[in-house]
């Protein structure tokens, strides 16, 4: 088999987020990292005294979480003091990414959940960095679609 040659470069992603499912607001333009974890599928086995290998068995998928790092600003209205509302007032919203940028035909993932972490502000005296902040939302599963 031939090494593929159309790798998705890590600079591409589009991340947005929105309280209806319709309207969405891109904060690709603050974010810098995603990571997601959960996801995985329960599993367990039994044995019988006849065979020698296990009798499987497959549950329900776990919810999956999305940490997302964005840059922390004050400037204009943020999308982090959206995110930050919805925290404290646990406000079902919805966030969807699309790793290679978000045009007409690219796969796209969103998922309706709730943004869990509160987003503040920290950082080290001694950083040369802009302020980090991160959030996390989590839902039930993201629902891979393509860009109309």
């Amino acid at each position: 088999m031939a090494q593929t040659s159309n790798a998705i470069q890590p600079g591409n992603y589009k991340i947005e987020i929105s309280e209806d499912g319709v309207t969405w607001t891109d904060i690709s333009g603050y974010a810098n990292n995603i990571a997601l974890s959960g996801g995985a599928r329960a599993s367990g086995e039994t044995y019988t005294y006849d065979g020698d290998t296990a009798i499987l068995g497959v549950g329900k998928r776990e919810p999956v979480e999305a940490t997302v790092s964005v840059v922390y600003t004050e400037a204009g209205t943020p999308p982090t003091e959206t995110i930050r509302t919805w925290n404290e007032n646990a406000t079902q919203a919805y966030m969807r990414y699309s790793p290679a940028g978000g045009s007409s035909g690219d796969f796209q993932y969103t998922g309706q959940g709730y943004f869990l972490s509160p987003i503040l502000p920290n950082n080290e005296a001694n950083s040369n960095t802009p302020i980090p902040i991160e959030f996390t939302f989590r839902t039930p599963e993201f629902v891979k679609s393509v860009v109309a």
